[in-house]
């Protein structure tokens, strides 16, 4: 069956929708509904295609307002030219590969890079935040920080902070995995908002009353450092990338002097590693040497107790590095690449939820005013669907597709119809 029969099928469907509601006078009258023209034509773009359709333009007395009913029966909402599914298909495919490719895959390219930036950039933020049935209870809770490194469109590179909260990992084959984790991006936001946002999430998530340790792993840098103040359990642990790298940076030319470097860390002896550094600097070749030397001393001293925590607690393992890869870089700068500000904004946050296990809905893809004028018109406007809707759902139930039961993209549309959706 070719889409452009389907198309056919649907377009009959909703015109036979509208008649059903014009005649249908009692309701009409109940909902002071005065016919103002005919004929007004509409075309949304659906998993099918393109598909163009007649509705009536009402006046509503009641409202002192103009109305299509069809429109609002089927959630069209007002200047939209796509419909929710084919929207939700280009953000999650958006949300994996480039605006071009997305438009390719879900529309065949009929749709152009545009009209995907344009459906990331008004993407519903806030509502971008998978949802627990119940808090859980956990002793111990691992935050993993890092950040991604991205270029805008102006030319200039920005940081783009990333956390990870998660339970602790399970061995699955060679690589360990977290245990539920979810992702928060922290662009566009100061350091003590993105913490405050990153202590509320556990405290939905998680009983506190039964955490006992947070541990938040990390390079050290400063932003990540003022977790400790947001988490009262909390304690910080150099994670093992960072710490492996700058040890093999700073003994480049002087690979001998590893071994004793990390045998002070294992015995947690911070005058033995500062003897090794004083020698390491003696040795050095020239200035530059000397100056990374002095970087890496200065680095591991201001980091020890957090380095050292791991001899005293099972502080679990990181993969702060990974992280990022997975959810940013992987998307966002590991080709060359520049983002505008809000494009970037957007992205990251959908990044986040898609890898933390949220699927893309209807609600997600409007803008907040947007939802707010659909919450206004609701409430001062409804339809009684299945009085409306009844005679055309029974024809449409004498369909030989929707007798046989086989699920099809056909099948599956007309159905959603039937119960008044428009979910194609």
């Amino acid at each position: 069956m070719t889409k452009a029969f389907i198309r056919e099928i649907v377009k009959a469907y909703l015109e036979l929708a509208d008649e059903a509601i014009l005649k249908d006078k009692t309701s009409r009258k109940q909902r002071g509904l005065v016919v103002e023209r005919r004929d007004d034509k509409r075309s949304v773009y659906t998993i099918f295609g393109d598909i163009s359709f007649d509705r009536t333009y009402y006046f509503d007395k009641s409202h002192d307002k103009y109305v299509y009913p069809l429109d609002e029966a089927l959630g069209l909402d007002k200047y939209e030219r796509l419909s929710k599914t084919v929207t939700v298909k280009l953000v999650e495919t958006a949300g994996q590969v480039s605006y071009a490719k997305s438009s390719m895959n879900v529309t065949e390219g009929e749709l152009s890079r545009q009209t995907v930036k344009n459906k990331i950039h008004s993407l519903n933020l806030e509502a971008l935040k998978t949802k627990v049935p119940k808090k859980r209870g956990v002793e111990v809770l691992h935050i993993d920080a890092d950040e991604d490194h991205v270029s805008l469109q102006e030319g200039r590179n920005t940081n783009l902070p990333l956390i990870c909260i998660y339970e602790g990992t399970f061995k699955e084959g060679s690589k360990n995995r977290c245990i539920n984790p979810i992702y928060m991006s922290g662009y566009g936001k100061d350091t003590d908002e993105f913490w405050l946002e990153v202590t509320d999430r556990i405290y939905e998530l998680y009983d506190p009353e039964d955490i006992k340790d947070i541990y938040i792993h990390g390079d050290g840098a400063n932003w990540i450092r003022q977790g400790i103040n947001w988490l009262p359990e909390s304690k910080l642990v150099l994670d093992k990338f960072h710490l492996n790298k700058a040890i093999l940076e700073s003994t480049a030319r002087q690979p001998e002097k590893r071994r004793d470097i990390y045998r002070a860390i294992n015995t947690n002896d911070l005058n033995f590693f500062k003897k090794i550094s004083f020698e390491m600097l003696n040795d050095a070749l020239d200035e530059k040497e000397r100056r990374r030397i002095k970087d890496f001393r200065r680095y591991i001293t201001n980091n020890w107790q957090s380095i050292t925590i791991r001899n005293e607690e099972d502080c679990g393992s990181s993969s702060p590095e990974a992280h990022v890869s997975h959810v940013l870089s992987s998307r966002l700068s590991s080709r060359p690449m520049a983002w505008s500000r809000k494009g970037l904004k957007a992205m990251s946050a959908l990044r986040a939820y898609i890898c933390s296990g949220g699927m893309v809905t209807s609600e997600q893809v409007k803008k907040k005013d947007q939802e707010g004028e659909n919450a206004d018109k609701r409430h001062k406007f409804t339809l009684n669907l299945g009085d409306i809707f009844g005679s055309v759902a029974s024809e449409l139930g004498c369909i030989t597709v929707l007798k046989t039961g086989k699920v099809t993209p056909l099948y599956t549309s007309l159905k959603g119809i039937c119960h008044s959706g428009f979910d194609f």
